[in-house]
């Protein structure tokens, strides 16, 4: 009966090596198949957050909302970098209310994942050494060493140096090791770590070995089949199997759409191998990289995207060595024309040849360095933006820092003159002045409009024509556009709205509904005004 186990298992295994090692052909065919089906497993992937968004809506019940942010959060968090954020404040805010320790800690993990994916090296450090581990599960244990091992492992690939990158692998080492401990130790995540840690420490075939151990059995529409075939094709190149790393890149790239995952290298690194060692397939690299770039903004990562831009230059490097071979080329076709007259007619046609193959890719340059140009001009516009934020925050912090001043003024001059009576009135005044509350609405709806000036013209694109919202002459913005002015921003719950503009949520929630019932698309409507005026 053993034996007859042991046979089936082998069996088994032979054909999962059977359907592993498949042609690269059928594999390049795969990945062509899967690119084009980009758009669906999108589509799929929405839907799923839908549903889930569409629970949260309807839930009541605390403990199963903080679920529900942690699962949407795990759907967002390689596919959409700034929602998994949102979602992950909003498990925070939930779990501190609630007291809940166990999401709290687990939201401050996700968080602390999502700072060094965004290049928050030292701040994601701070905040798990924060945390409090003592009531912490095997899988929140877990989770804490791979957010440590995730902030050393980018840290030092930032760093990319001789002095401070050692020091960010070796702590990367001493999580991988701690993982490797608690993990139990035939569940593929643990091969996939142990693989890991093989690979830092260069030993490349037990590495390979650890990542087809993760692989067995996983589906290729899991984010582990990703991580483990792109590692494996990392340890196939340094062991200088160049087939089966091109294989493998394109298994992790196949896997990442399917998921699908935006927040992904294996395209990326595709194109690049292609780029340097197959001329005849420039169009099909420069095609993956405009996919991977498209992948890279979706994810709204900036590291990212700065990460992407700094590889054009080497691939248009690797251009330029090409026309430069292919000119030399040219030069010694040239001199046996003038050697060998017989063999006129073919070294013309060589010629013409080689010739459109150089301006084919004198156009491909162009294109990229234009693609590149946009993307630096979209990330000055990014920084000017922030420094719009930052100049804004000081001016309002400046006037009410001076404003507090001058009431600690009066409170002096009153308690020296001894007007108690004056000062108890003042202290028992619950609202703003209308003066003041006039001056705030002022400041805000000027710092607003210098952020978003379009904000009123595209806002009324969004109503029908005998319900556009025009201000009174003297208004900045009326009611009805703070409101919505504060939903741009962010800020969607009626309470909070009602505090911030000196109303009571039901009339904020009456002005809302007013104002939705006049929409082109009342269903979305809030939607449509959060997307207003988007920079990037």
């Amino acid at each position: 009966m053993k034996n007859t186990l042991s046979a089936c298992f082998l069996l088994l295994l032979l054909c999962f090596r059977v359907q592993a090692f498949a042609a690269p052909r059928e594999i390049s065919a795969e990945l062509e198949r899967v690119l084009g089906l980009r758009s669906s497993y999108s589509q799929q992937k929405e839907a799923r957050i839908d549903s889930l968004k569409h629970c949260l809506h309807l839930c009541t019940d605390s403990a199963e909302r903080l679920r529900l942010y942690n699962t949407v959060y795990e759907e967002y968090h390689t596919y959409r970098f700034d929602s998994a954020m949102h979602y992950v404040n909003l498990q925070m805010e939930l779990a501190s209310r609630q007291n809940d320790t166990y999401y709290y800690n687990l939201a401050q993990v996700h968080r602390s994942i999502l700072l060094s994916t965004s290049g928050y090296f030292s701040e994601s450090v701070h905040n798990l050494e924060q945390i409090n581990t003592s009531t912490f599960d095997e899988r929140q244990l877990a989770e804490y060493y791979v957010a440590f091992e995730w902030a050393y492992s980018m840290w030092a690939e930032y760093s990319d140096d001789e002095v401070y990158a050692p020091r960010y692998i070796e702590k990367e080492m001493l999580y991988q090791d701690s993982l490797i401990r608690i993990l139990p130790p035939q569940s593929q995540w643990h091969h996939y770590w142990k693989a890991e840690n093989h690979y830092r420490h260069y030993r490349f075939r037990e590495a390979a070995s650890c990542y087809q151990k993760a692989l067995q059995g996983t589906p290729v529409n899991v984010r582990l089949y990703a991580m483990a075939t792109f590692g494996l094709a990392l340890a196939y190149q340094r062991m200088g199997q160049q087939a089966e790393y091109e294989e493998y890149l394109m298994r992790a790239a196949i896997s990442d759409q399917v998921c699908p995952l935006k927040e992904n290298l294996a395209l990326q690194e595709l194109a690049l191998f292609i780029f340097k060692n197959d001329a005849g397939r420039a169009a099909l690299a420069n095609r993956y990289l405009n996919i991977a770039m498209e992948d890279a903004r979706f994810y709204n990562n900036r590291l990212r995207m700065l990460e992407i831009a700094r590889k054009f230059p080497a691939i248009v490097m690797s251009y330029q060595e090409q026309i430069h071979v292919e000119s030399g080329r040219l030069r010694w076709a040239l001199v046996c024309i003038s050697l060998l007259f017989v063999g006129l007619g073919v070294s013309l046609f060589f010629i013409y040849r080689q010739i459109r193959q150089l301006r084919r890719r004198r156009e491909t340059l162009a294109g990229m360095n234009t693609e590149l140009q946009n993307l630096n001009s979209r990330l000055v516009d990014t920084n000017h933006t922030r420094e719009e934020y930052v100049s804004l925050f000081i001016d309002l912090c400046a006037a009410y820092i001076e404003k507090l001043s001058r009431y600690q003024e009066l409170v002096k001059r009153k308690v020296k003159a001894h007007q108690t009576d004056d000062l108890l009135k003042l202290s028992h005044a619950n609202r703003l002045t209308e003066t003041d509350a006039k001056e705030f609405f002022v400041n805000f709806d000027t710092a607003f409009l210098r952020l978003y000036p379009h904000f009123i013209e595209e806002f009324n694109a969004l109503l029908r024509d005998d319900g556009k919202i025009v201000p009174k002459k003297g208004e900045i913005l009326n009611t009805e556009l703070r409101i919505f002015a504060l939903v741009r921003l962010g800020i969607k719950d009626s309470s909070r709205i009602a505090t911030l503009l000196f109303y009571s949520p039901q009339t904020i929630y009456n002005y809302r509904t007013a104002v939705r019932n006049r929409a082109l698309s009342r269903d979305d409507f809030e939607q449509q005004v959060e997307q207003l005026c988007t920079l990037l």
